[in-house]
C-alpha cells in the first residue's frame, strides 16, 4: 500500500521521456528523463557514470533551448538517478511545455496512467460505500472514527456528484491502523461552506455517524469541525473529541525540535500567528514551558496584553511591528494563505511550522520563499500507524493531531483526565511523535 501510486510521492510525476544534456566536474553526458515533477527528476543513468548522492549538476534540455536548471542528486540506483531541484519548482507553465516535448504515445500513456489512478480510487469510493459498505463494516469492526470534511477540489478527488446521489450521507473514505487498533476514516457530502454556515447540516452529520457506528468509543473531530459542532449546540462529550491536546502535543514537540536546529538554537521566543483562537490561546500558554517570551498575534486582538505563566511571557498582540525580528511561527491561521498578509513583516531566514487546514497552498509558499521565509507542515508520526487512502495534501504515515488524542485515549482513557504535562508524557511513552516535513504540492 505504501508504495502505491499518489500515496507516497511529494509532487505528481509527468512519467515523459525527454532527451537532457548532464554537466558536472568539467563533463557533459546526454541521457534521458524517466519523470519529470515541480521539484525534480529522474534520469536514466548513462554507462559508467558514476555520481554520488549530495553532488550539485547542472541539466540542460535540449529541445528547449535555454531551459536550463541546477540540481542535487538525491540518490541514485543501478538504472536510474534522482535529482531534486535547488531553490526553485517547475511552474505549471514550464511543466506544460516540457510536456509537449515528448512524443504523442507518451503523452497519451501518461494522461491515461493518470485518469486509471484517479478513476481506481473513486470506484473504491464507490464499491465501499455500496455494494461492499456492510462487509467493510464487519471485517473492521472499527474503534474509532477519524471525521473529516472538504472543500468541492478534496471531495472531486474521491467521487463525482453523480457517484454521491448512489451513496449514503456518510461515506467510508479511508481505512486506519495504529498497532492493534483499527479505524475509519469518515465524511460527510456536505462541503466545509456548508457544515460552517448551516448547524443542522453539522448536527445531521454527527447524529448520523452515532447510529451508523453505535459501538465506536471515539470519534476525533478534523480541523475546525470542534467550532462547527459548537456552533451547531452540541457539547463535545464522549464518543466525540476535540483532539486539541492532541494537536497542542504535536505543536509543543514540535516547537522544541524548531528551537534545536543550529541556526535557530539561540531563539528564545517565537509567534504563534492565530493566537486568539480556540486552538491558539492554549498553546500560547504551553510554548512558555519552552521559550521565554511567546507572542500571540491576531488581529482580534484590540491592545497589547502580557500574560506571565510562571515560566514565561505571552504577548497578546495585532501589531505587526512585533513580528520583525522574530524567525520562528507556528501558523494556526483560519486559513493557511492569510499568512500571506504578513509576509512583508516576517524576516528572511525565518522558519513557519504550518497547522492549518486547510494547510499554506504551494502558490502562497513559492511567493514566500522569494523573501526565504520557509514553510514546513506540523504531523505528528508513528512507526505502526498507516492511512490509506491518504488525505488530499497529506501523506499516509502521518497523523492528525486531533486523530492522535483519540487513539491515546482508547488506550489510556484516563489520559485526558490529567493535566497538559501529563499528557505529553503519555503520548511520548506511547510512541507519537512530532515531525517536520515538506508540504504536499497539489
Amino acid at each position: 500500500m505504501k508504495r502505491m501510486h499518489g500515496e507516497y510521492r511529494r509532487h505528481l510525476r509527468s512519467g515523459i521521456r525527454i532527451p537532457v544534456v548532464l554537466s558536472y566536474a568539467n563533463h557533459t553526458v546526454e541521457t534521458n528523463t524517466l519523470d519529470i515533477s515541480a521539484s525534480g527528476i529522474r534520469l536514466k543513468r548513462p554507462s559508467r557514470v558514476y555520481i554520488r548522492p549530495g553532488e550539485v549538476i547542472d541539466i540542460n534540455f535540449r529541445d528547449r533551448a535555454g531551459m536550463k536548471v541546477v540540481a542535487t542528486v538525491a540518490h541514485t540506483g543501478k538504472s536510474h538517478i534522482g535529482l531534486q531541484f535547488k531553490n526553485r519548482h517547475f511552474s505549471d507553465a514550464e511543466l506544460r511545455e516540457l510536456y509537449g516535448v515528448a512524443p504523442s504515445w507518451q503523452r497519451l500513456l501518461s494522461n491515461s496512467k493518470r485518469s486509471l489512478w484517479k478513476n481506481s480510487r473513486r470506484l473504491a469510493v464507490f464499491l465501499a460505500n455500496t455494494y461492499l459498505r456492510s462487509l467493510i463494516l464487519r471485517l473492521i469492526r472499527p474503534q474509532f472514527l477519524f471525521a473529516v470534511y472538504g472543500n468541492k477540489k478534496q471531495v472531486g478527488s474521491y467521487f463525482t456528484p453523480g457517484m454521491a446521489k448512489r451513496m449514503p450521507s456518510n461515506l467510508v473514505l479511508g481505512y486506519i491502523r495504529n498497532a492493534d487498533m483499527r479505524g475509519l476514516m469518515v465524511a460527510s457530502q456536505f462541503f466545509e461552506h456548508e457544515l460552517q454556515e448551516e448547524p443542522d447540516k453539522v448536527r445531521r452529520y454527527l447524529g448520523q455517524l452515532q447510529q451508523d457506528y453505535p459501538q465506536v468509543k471515539r470519534i476525533a473531530l478534523v480541523g475546525r469541525l470542534p467550532n462547527f459542532v459548537k456552533k451547531a449546540g452540541i457539547e463535545i462529550t464522549e464518543p466525540l473529541v476535540e483532539g486539541s491536546l492532541g494537536t497542542r502535543y504535536m505543536i509543543w514537540d514540535i516547537a522544541r525540535q524548531m528551537r534545536e536546529r543550529p541556526q535557530y538554537c539561540k531563539q528564545d521566543s517565537i509567534v504563534v500567528l492565530g493566537g486568539a483562537g480556540r486552538i491558539g490561546n492554549a498553546v500560547c500558554l504551553d510554548l512558555t514551558s519552552l521559550f521565554k517570551n511567546v507572542i500571540g498575534f491576531d488581529p482580534r486582538y484590540e491592545e497589547d496584553n502580557e500574560i506571565d505563566t510562571g515560566q514565561g511571557t505571552v504577548l497578546q498582540t495585532s501589531s505587526v511591528a512585533r513580528l520583525h525580528e522574530e524567525k520562528l511561527y507556528i501558523a494556526l491561521t483560519h486559513h493557511g494563505d492569510a499568512v500571506l498578509d504578513l509576509h512583508h513583516h516576517i524576516a528572511p531566514g525565518s522558519l513557519i511550522a504550518d497547522d492549518t487546514h486547510p494547510c499554506i497552498s504551494l502558490k502562497v509558499r513559492k511567493r514566500l520563499q522569494e523573501k526565504q521565509i520557509a514553510v514546513e507542515k506540523i504531523v505528528l508520526a508513528h512507526e505502526e500507524f498507516m492511512m490509506w487512502p491518504r488525505m488530499p495534501d497529506w501523506n499516509n504515515r502521518d497523523i492528525p493531531g486531533c486523530l492522535v488524542e483519540a487513539m491515546i485515549l482508547l488506550r489510556q482513557p484516563s489520559a485526558g483526565e490529567g493535566n497538559f504535562t501529563s499528557f505529553c508524557q503519555e503520548a511520548e511513552f506511547l510512541g507519537f511523535t512530532g515531525r517536520l516535513v515538506p508540504p504536499l504540492d497539489e
